[in-house]
C-alpha cells in the first residue's frame, strides 16, 4: 500500500516493527520480548494480534487460538501460558503457581481484550470468509471468558468485576494499588521462598516494582494456591479485591465488540447486550467521583473508592461508558499539565501518572512513563467522543517515540528515552496499527491517481440561489452574514474538536437562516470591505462556509474527493461575480498565485475580480482554510478584530499537530503536503524551517531545527481527505 503515496513516511519503521514481531514469534505465539518475557501473556497477545491483522491474518488468528488453548474449564483465560521449553527464566512459573490439573499457566487473568482483537482481525481481513469462520470458532470461547468474569468476579451482581491481584490489572505497581497493598500485613517469615528473575535481564532496579511490592504479590499467589484456586474461598479470604476502572472499561468495550461479533455470525447477543448495559451504567454511576471529577477504582475490602491520579481514570472513554459531561471533565484533566497538555512542549503525551504528584517518576514502570498500549486505547476513546486534536497529538507521540528511541516496553514521559524490554511486542504491533490507520483511513486517497471512481459536476453549482428569496441591497450585510455563520459555528462546529456535524446542520433552522443571508450576497458591494482584517475574516469564513455547504448540499459521505471538481464547481454569486472555493483561495487570499499542478492563475489578466485580492498574501491562511478533510486545518470562526491573533493560534496548533513530525535521532522532518503543494508561498527548505521555528513548541526539537537546517532530510506526509465529521 505504501508505494502509492508521496512519501516513504514510516515504511521503513513498519518493516522494523514487523522484523521484531518475526523475531519474537515462536511458531505458536509471540512472546512480548526476547529476554524478560519468554512466555505468552494474556493482553499482550490481544494487542499483538491487532497489529498482525493488517498484514498477516493467519498469525493474528493463531495468536488468539494459542492463548485460548489454555482457557480453564471455568472460562478463565490465564494471565500467562508458559512455554515448557523456556522455563527457568521467569518468576513465578508453574512450579510456584501450582494451579489445578498441572496446567502450565498462572492462576490469575488480565483485562479481556480479545473480543476487541477478534473484531479487529475480521474488519481488516482480506479473506472475509475465513475470518468469519474464525469468529464462529472463537465466539463461544469469548462468551465463556466473559461469563467467568460476571459469574465469579461479580458475586454481588453490580455490573463491575473485581481483580484479586495487581497483576490482573496489567498495571503491576500502579500508585492506585499502594493503599490496598499497604493494608496487607505480610509476615515475611511465613512467605514461601522465592527469587525474582525480572532484574536479571539488564533492567535497572528503579524501573521495576520494589521488593516490598513483590512480597505482597507473592503473598496473594500463595493465598490462591492454598485455597486451590476456589473462587468462593478466595473472595472470602483475599485482602486485595478491587473493582478496577481499566479492567472494567476494557470489559465494557469488549462487550460492545463481542455483541458486534455475535451479530456478524448471526448469534443471539441478548446476554452480551445486558452485560454491556449493566457495566456501562455501573462505571458511569458507581465509579464516578463527583468530588474529584474522575473515575476511581473501588476497594471492596473497605467499600470505598480509591482516589487515584493515573491514566486508568480516563479509560471509560475507551469503553464509551462516560456521559458527555463526564467526558468533557475527563478531557479537561487529561489535557492539563498533569498529563502533558497540548503544546506543553516539555513532555510526551500522556504519562500514566499525574506529573504534578511528588512521587511521579518518568521512568518507573507504571508510576510515570508513557505506555503505548494505554495511550492507544485512550486515543481511540478520545476519537469516539470527538476530541480529535488531543487524540491526534497522542498518535503523533505514539508514532514518534518508537521511531526516535526504539521499540521499547515504555518510555520516559519527559525525555522520551525507552525503558524496560527492547524489541517489545505490543509497541511494535500497535505502531503498525497506528501507521496503517494513518494510511488506510482515507478511502478516497487513490483519487489522486485516478484509481477510484468519482463523479464530476457538469456545471458550476451556485449555492446561494435560494428559492423564494429575492435579494435587495441591505445595509450591514457583511456583519449580518458573519453573524449567521457565527450561529452555525455555535450550533454545529465543535471548536475544541475541529469537526462539523453536517447532518444536524442540514436539518436546522439556523442553516436555513444562513442560506437566506447568503442569498443577499448577490447584491453585496465587495468594496465595502475596507481593511485588510475585514477582508481576511470575510473571505476565510466565506471559503470555509461554502465548502461546508457544498458537502451538505451534495450529500457527500466520506470525502470531498467524491466530486473530482468540487473546489471549482461549487460557487457563490457575490455582487456581479461568481466565486468558487478555488477563486477565493488562489485568486483572492493567495493574491492570484498559481494553484498547485496548474499552468496558470485562476484570474486571467483582465479579470475584474483581481481588484479584490488581499495583498500581500499571508501564508498563515493555509492553516485557517478548511477543505472539509481531516488533514486540513480544524474549522474555526474568524473575526476582523482578532484575525491576526487567531491566525497565529491556528498556525501554531497546526505546526504542533501530527502534520509536522520532527525526528532528531533520524535527522528527518515529516511535513504536511501543504508545505509541498505551496512551495511558492513558503519557499524552499530553509525558508520553511524559518517559518516553522517561531511556532514550534520550545523544546529540543525546535533547537534541533535551528542547528541542522542545512542537513535535515524532508519528507512529506500522506494527506487524509476523509471528511472532518
Amino acid at each position: 500500500m505504501f508505494e502509492f503515496f508521496s512519501t516513504k513516511g514510516f515504511k521503513g519503521y513498519v518493516k522494523q516493527a514487523q522484523k521484531i514481531l518475526d523475531g519474537n514469534w515462536t511458531g505458536r505465539y509471540t512472546k512480548p520480548s526476547p529476554g524478560l518475557y519468554p512466555h505468552q501473556w494474556h493482553w499482550d497477545s490481544g494487542f499483538i494480534a491487532i497489529g498482525y491483522a493488517h498484514y498477516n491474518e493467519d498469525r493474528a488468528m493463531q495468536e488468539i487460538r494459542s492463548l485460548f488453548g489454555h482457557q480453564w474449564e471455568n472460562g478463565m483465560v490465564p494471565q500467562i501460558a508458559f512455554n515448557p521449553e523456556t522455563l527457568g527464566n521467569y518468576f513465578p512459573e508453574p512450579d510456584f503457581w501450582q494451579v489445578p490439573g498441572g496446567r502450565l499457566t498462572s492462576g490469575i487473568t488480565m483485562p479481556p481484550l480479545h473480543a476487541i482483537a477478534c473484531l479487529h482481525i475480521y474488519q481488516h481481513a482480506k479473506n472475509r470468509r475465513r475470518a468469519h469462520d474464525f469468529l464462529k470458532e472463537m465466539y463461544p470461547k469469548l462468551m465463556a471468558s466473559h461469563r467467568y468474569l460476571y459469574l465469579h468476579r461479580d458475586p454481588e451482581k453490580t455490573g463491575l468485576v473485581y481483580i484479586r491481584h495487581p497483576w490482573e490489572s496489567g498495571l503491576d505497581n500502579s500508585p492506585s494499588w499502594d493503599r490496598p497493598l499497604k493494608n496487607i500485613q505480610v509476615d515475611k517469615t511465613g512467605l514461601p521462598a522465592y527469587e525474582r528473575k525480572d532484574l536479571m535481564h539488564g533492567v535497572p532496579v528503579e524501573q521495576r516494582p520494589s521488593d516490598e511490592d513483590y512480597d505482597r504479590y507473592v503473598y496473594l499467589v500463595d493465598l490462591f494456591r492454598k485455597n486451590l484456586y476456589d473462587e468462593t474461598e478466595i473472595y472470602r479470604q483475599c485482602p486485595f479485591l478491587v473493582q478496577d476502572v481499566l479492567f472494567n472499561s476494557i470489559l465494557c468495550r469488549a462487550n460492545r465488540d463481542l455483541a458486534q461479533v455475535g451479530k456478524i455470525i448471526d448469534q443471539d447477543v441478548k446476554e452480551v447486550e445486558e452485560w454491556l448495559a449493566q457495566t456501562s451504567q455501573a462505571i458511569r454511576e458507581r465509579m464516578w467521583s463527583s468530588e474529584r471529577k474522575q473515575f476511581d477504582p473501588i476497594d471492596l475490602i473497605t467499600g470505598e473508592q480509591l482516589p487515584t491520579a493515573t491514566a486508568a481514570s480516563f479509560m471509560p472513554l475507551f469503553a464509551v461508558a462516560a456521559n458527555q459531561e463526564q467526558a468533557q471533565l475527563l478531557y479537561e484533566r487529561l489535557n492539563s499539565v498533569s498529563f502533558c497538555a497540548l503544546h506543553q512542549g516539555n513532555c510526551f503525551t500522556i504519562p500514566n501518572y499525574d506529573m504534578a504528584r511528588n512521587d511521579f517518576d518518568p521512568k518507573n514502570y507504571w508510576r510515570g512513563p508513557v505506555w503505548i498500549n494505554i495511550n492507544w486505547m485512550l486515543s481511540q476513546g478520545l476519537k469516539s467522543y470527538g476530541y480529535r486534536e488531543k487524540s491526534d497529538a497522542m498518535k503523533k507521540d505514539m508514532i514518534q517515540l518508537p521511531v526516535r528511541f526504539g521499540f521499547h516496553e515504555y518510555f520516559d514521559s519527559i525525555t522520551g528515552k525507552g525503558y524496560g524490554s527492547d524489541s517489545f511486542g505490543w509497541t511494535s504491533s500497535l505502531f503498525i496499527d497506528l501507521v496503517y490507520e494513518y494510511y488506510d483511513e482515507d478511502k478516497q486517497a487513490l483519487n489522486w491517481l485516478g484509481r477510484s471512481k468519482s463523479r464530476k459536476l457538469k456545471d458550476v453549482k451556485i449555492l446561494n440561489e435560494i428559492s423564494g428569496v429575492i435579494p435587495v441591497p441591505a445595509e450591514e450585510l457583511a456583519p449580518k452574514l458573519m453573524s449567521s455563520i457565527g450561529e452555525l459555528k455555535d450550533m454545529f462546529y465543535s471548536m475544541d474538536r475541529g469537526l462539523v456535524d453536517y447532518e444536524a446542520m442540514k436539518r436546522s433552522e439556523e442553516y436555513r437562516s444562513y442560506l437566506e443571508s447568503a442569498a443577499y450576497l448577490k447584491v453585496f458591494d465587495l468594496k465595502s470591505l475596507m481593511t485588510r482584517e475585514e477582508k481576511l475574516a470575510f473571505w476565510i469564513n466565506l471559503y470555509n462556509t461554502i465548502v461546508v455547504q457544498g458537502i451538505v448540499e451534495l450529500g457527500l459521505n466520506s470525502s470531498v474527493r467524491e466530486i473530482s471538481n468540487f473546489f471549482t464547481h461549487i460557487a457563490y454569486n457575490i455582487g456581479d461575480y461568481t466565486f468558487t472555493p478555488d477563486d477565493i483561495e488562489h485568486g483572492i487570499l493567495r493574491s492570484n498565485a498559481r494553484p498547485p499542478y496548474r499552468m496558470s492563475p485562476v484570474f486571467k489578466g483582465g479579470d475584474p475580480r483581481r481588484v479584490y485580492m488581499v495583498e500581500p498574501m499571508d501564508n498563515r491562511i493555509h492553516f485557517a482554510l478548511v477543505c472539509g478533510s481531516r488533514s486540513c486545518a480544524p474549522i474555526r470562526f474568524y473575526e476582523a478584530g482578532a484575525i491576526d491573533d487567531q491566525l497565529e493560534t491556528a498556525t501554531r496548533n497546526f505546526i504542533n499537530s501530527s502534520e509536522v513530525v520532527i525526528l532528531p535521532e533520524k535527522n528527518k522532518i515529516l511535513l504536511s503536503e501543504i508545505f509541498n503543494w505551496y512551495k511558492k508561498d513558503f519557499g524552499q527548505r530553509r525558508d520553511i524551517f524559518r517559518f516553522l521555528r517561531p511556532y514550534l513548541d520550545q523544546d529540543e526539537k525546535a533547537k534541533y531545527i535551528d542547528e541542522h537546517m542545512d542537513t535535515i532530510e524532508v519528507e512529506y506526509l500522506f494527506y487524509d481527505w476523509n471528511l472532518n465529521h
